[in-house]
């Protein structure tokens, strides 16, 4: 395995989170905006529960998180994973979106979750290197996500938190009060298989999550 690759995988995946700047208005639980320089942001509120998992499969690398707001009776997804590029060794490839999918996409109990949906919004491709950071990223391929969630483990966690991340042309931000339950992923996304990959599965108890992604166009 390419550990840079892996590196950089790793902090895609440990940004559980997705989305900034001031939005335009969206449907409530979802906004999106696009800045002067060609930047994307998402911003996903989620009042209820929401999933997470660590994408790995070989030398690729990444995170996804899907929710379901109670309060706006709307579904989100966002996620970024990155993969070596099969010529150049200076290479990876970045692969991220984020926004709303449709509610029966996505299922979800305190203990178990499943997500079945072919992105129905944009998807972005970056080309990053490794030594430099410089990244030109345009319009990518759809992408489809079958993933099942299960809960693994007895501890509970109850946690408040806000971060923020970078990986490359990705911004990540996240704040909120949740319980947190460990889960172990198995299931299919892009090209990529894999099973007992590690999960989480949150919920707000009737408080609001807010996640930031923001996708810059060039550096």
């Amino acid at each position: 395995m390419d550990t840079r690759t892996k590196a950089l995988g790793v902090s895609v995946v440990s940004s559980a989170l997705v989305l900034l700047l001031v939005a335009e208005a969206s449907q409530a639980g979802v906004e999106t905006a696009r800045a002067a320089n060609g930047a994307e942001t998402t911003k996903i509120s989620t009042n209820g529960r929401s999933a997470f998992a660590l994408l790995s499969a070989g030398d690729t690398n990444g995170f996804l998180n899907a929710s379901y707001d109670e309060i706006a009776d709307t579904s989100a997804l966002d996620f970024a994973y990155a993969t070596p590029d099969g010529t150049d060794p200076d290479l990876v490839i970045l692969i991220a979106g984020a926004g709303e999918i449709p509610n029966e996409a996505f299922t979800i109990t305190r203990t178990t979750a499943h997500l079945t949906v072919t992105t129905p919004f944009l998807v972005t491709r970056c080309v990053v290197s490794l030594e430099t950071g410089f990244f030109d990223c345009a319009p990518g391929s759809s992408v489809t996500f079958d993933l099942v969630w299960a809960r693994s483990g007895i501890s509970t966690v109850l946690e408040k938190t806000k971060r923020v991340e970078t990986l490359g042309p990705v911004i990540t931000k996240f704040h909120g009060e949740y319980e947190q339950l460990s889960a172990s992923v198995s299931g299919t996304w892009d090209a990529y298989a894999a099973a007992d990959m590690f999960g989480e599965l949150f919920d707000s108890k009737g408080t609001t999550l807010v996640r930031e992604m923001t996708i810059k166009s060039k550096h």
